[in-house]
């Protein structure tokens, strides 16, 4: 009978002395950068950092050493990690910005428009970052077909080779039939290499998708409802 009790206390003392699992909310970036100032605009977003809390996309204007205004993007971590990117531009329409998981596997990208273009960018370790192409080119989106080439940027799956939800360029055009290309973007990191196209028909103006490819959108997310425009 002792030797029953002494060995169920030695399984409840080994119990106790196991190390709890880590939680997932106790990761997050570490406290960094400079916050943005007050006159920013911006809005909770989902959490980029893996901390499991959610974080703060922001666009504003800072006033640089010479006195020259510059637009900026920036994000902030529940945590406190701040980082931001200058964004040049010659459009005098005012920035806006969405955040988004594009390929639904954990990577975060955030896309900004001047109205004409968008750039894109990814937030990975704990930074702000400009995406590339395969030539080391930062990589811009057509907003307004002024390169022949788009005229909105959306989230889709083209089906094989590569399944699953991925980063579109879209180009609507009209021929005397309203289409939509598609063009799939892939992401890896700060890599952003184009993949294959497709063509869809749309029945005209109206239809859902073309003025989804007039702007900029991934899933239920669209930039006018859930991005943040520059005050």
């Amino acid at each position: 009978m002792r030797r029953a009790l002494l060995v169920v206390l030695l399984l409840v003392a080994a119990l106790l002395t196991v190390p709890p699992a880590r939680s997932f909310a106790a990761g997050g970036c570490a406290p960094s950068g400079t916050p943005p100032a007050a006159h920013v605009s911006e809005r909770k977003i989902g959490d980029l950092d893996w901390d499991g809390r959610p974080d703060t996309l922001w666009v504003g204007q800072v006033r640089d050493g010479n006195g020259q205004i510059d637009r900026v993007v920036g994000v902030t971590t529940a945590s406190g990690a701040n980082s931001q990117v200058q964004v040049s531009s010659a459009s005098p329409i005012p920035l806006s910005a969405l955040a988004i998981d594009a390929q639904q596997d954990g990577q975060h990208q955030i896309i900004v428009s001047d109205g004409r273009s968008a750039r894109l960018y990814v937030f990975a370790n704990c930074r702000l970052q400009a995406a590339a192409d395969n030539q080391g080119a930062p990589f811009l989106f057509d907003l307004q077909n002024l390169r022949d080439n788009g005229t909105g940027v959306g989230c889709s799956d083209l089906g094989p080779p590569s399944t699953g939800r991925h980063l579109v360029g879209l180009h609507a055009t009209n021929d005397g039939q309203w289409t939509v290309r598609r063009t799939e973007i892939d992401l890896n990191g700060t890599l952003a290499t184009i993949g294959g196209s497709d063509t869809v028909a749309a029945s005209s103006a109206q239809d859902p998708a073309v003025t989804s490819a007039e702007t900029i959108s991934c899933g239920n997310l669209t930039i006018a409802k859930d991005g943040v425009q520059q005050p």
